[in-house]
């Protein structure tokens, strides 16, 4: 390889599977880029893998995270799991899906506040160790 020529960037992928990137799949679920980065952060999001330094999302893992949220709240039409409804070809994309919206904020709010009680726990015993 000369100097002059750079490698390109190739995407890793698995046979039969889809491999998607943070806003695709963000797209996928609905929701927003900024929310699938805070459940990242706080471990509460589906499962993530590397790939060239890039952190990719399973298909199959973002169905089975959907199914986990949606089953929470018992969410069923006609006996079928809740399904967001696919844009037709003619029509504008389709946007975010309000349900998911919802439920991923509600799952980010849930581990906030068990991350802070457990902070103010091991901050409470601790300063009651140093203070007697």
């Amino acid at each position: 390889m000369t100097p002059s020529e750079t490698p390109t960037a190739s995407l890793i992928t698995f046979p039969g599977r889809t491999v998607l990137s943070r806003p695709d799949a963000s797209r996928y679920l609905g929701i927003g880029q900024n929310a699938l980065l805070v459940m990242a952060l706080l471990a509460c999001g589906p499962r993530r893998i590397s790939g060239n330094g890039k952190k990719l999302y399973r298909e199959e893992d973002l169905d089975l995270f959907r199914q986990k949220l949606i089953s929470t709240v018992g969410v069923a039409q006609a006996d079928a799991p809740y399904r967001k409804a696919e844009p037709d070809a003619l029509s504008m994309p389709a946007g975010p899906d309000p349900l998911m919206r919802l439920l991923v904020r509600h799952l980010i709010r849930r581990r906030m506040i068990l991350i802070t009680l457990w902070g103010m726990v091991l901050l409470g015993g601790f300063m009651s160790l140093t203070l007697f």
